[in-house]
């Protein structure tokens, strides 16, 4: 069964249009019903993301448009072109997030090894003892979190390269 992409289309009639050759009124109400049962998730039209998946229908005596400005995609190319974008993002999400939290780690890391805070817990050794091993828990913390990182962009970028791969 060949597919195509759903483009925002209000009415599975849209939908119909830009996927078969001239119909009838009888051929277009066959033609609604038969990608309804293909694709159920046109009921709820209104919810559905530009780029959803739409099973075209194999339909004998009708002829699916093939080549026109919206051509029955690949859906391997179809996959692995959202799988980029949303890998990419995510890539993008993460570094930003153990940037903030890298400058977290470091702004701790000077308040508890600050002449000010070490003052403020005065003589109480078993205190000074916890500053000093929240502080080794942080930094053992950040250069987890650095190298989990590295190791995760090194992943992202084969599995980015072998999804270009596929598009092509």
């Amino acid at each position: 069964m060949p597919i195509a992409t759903f483009r925002g289309e209000r009415s599975v009639a849209e939908v119909v249009d830009k996927l078969y050759v001239k119909l009838t009124p009888r051929q277009r109400e066959t033609v609604e019903a038969a990608i309804l049962k293909a694709n159920p998730r046109l009921r709820d039209i209104g919810n559905l993301r530009d780029g959803t998946i739409l099973h075209v229908p194999d339909l004998p005596k009708l002829r699916a448009k093939t080549r026109t400005n919206r051509t029955l995609e690949n859906p391997v190319t179809q996959v692995a072109v959202t799988l980029v974008d949303d890998l990419d993002g995510y890539g993008r999400r993460l570094a930003e997030r153990v940037r903030v939290d890298q400058q977290d780690a470091k702004a701790q890391l000077t308040l508890l090894k600050s002449a000010r805070f070490k003052a403020a817990l005065g003589g109480a050794p078993h205190l000074q003892e916890l500053a000093e091993q929240a502080a080794r828990a942080i930094e053992a913390r950040s250069k987890t979190i650095k190298e989990r990182q590295g190791t995760l962009e090194t992943a992202l970028k084969r599995a980015l390269a072998d999804l270009e791969e596929m598009k092509r």
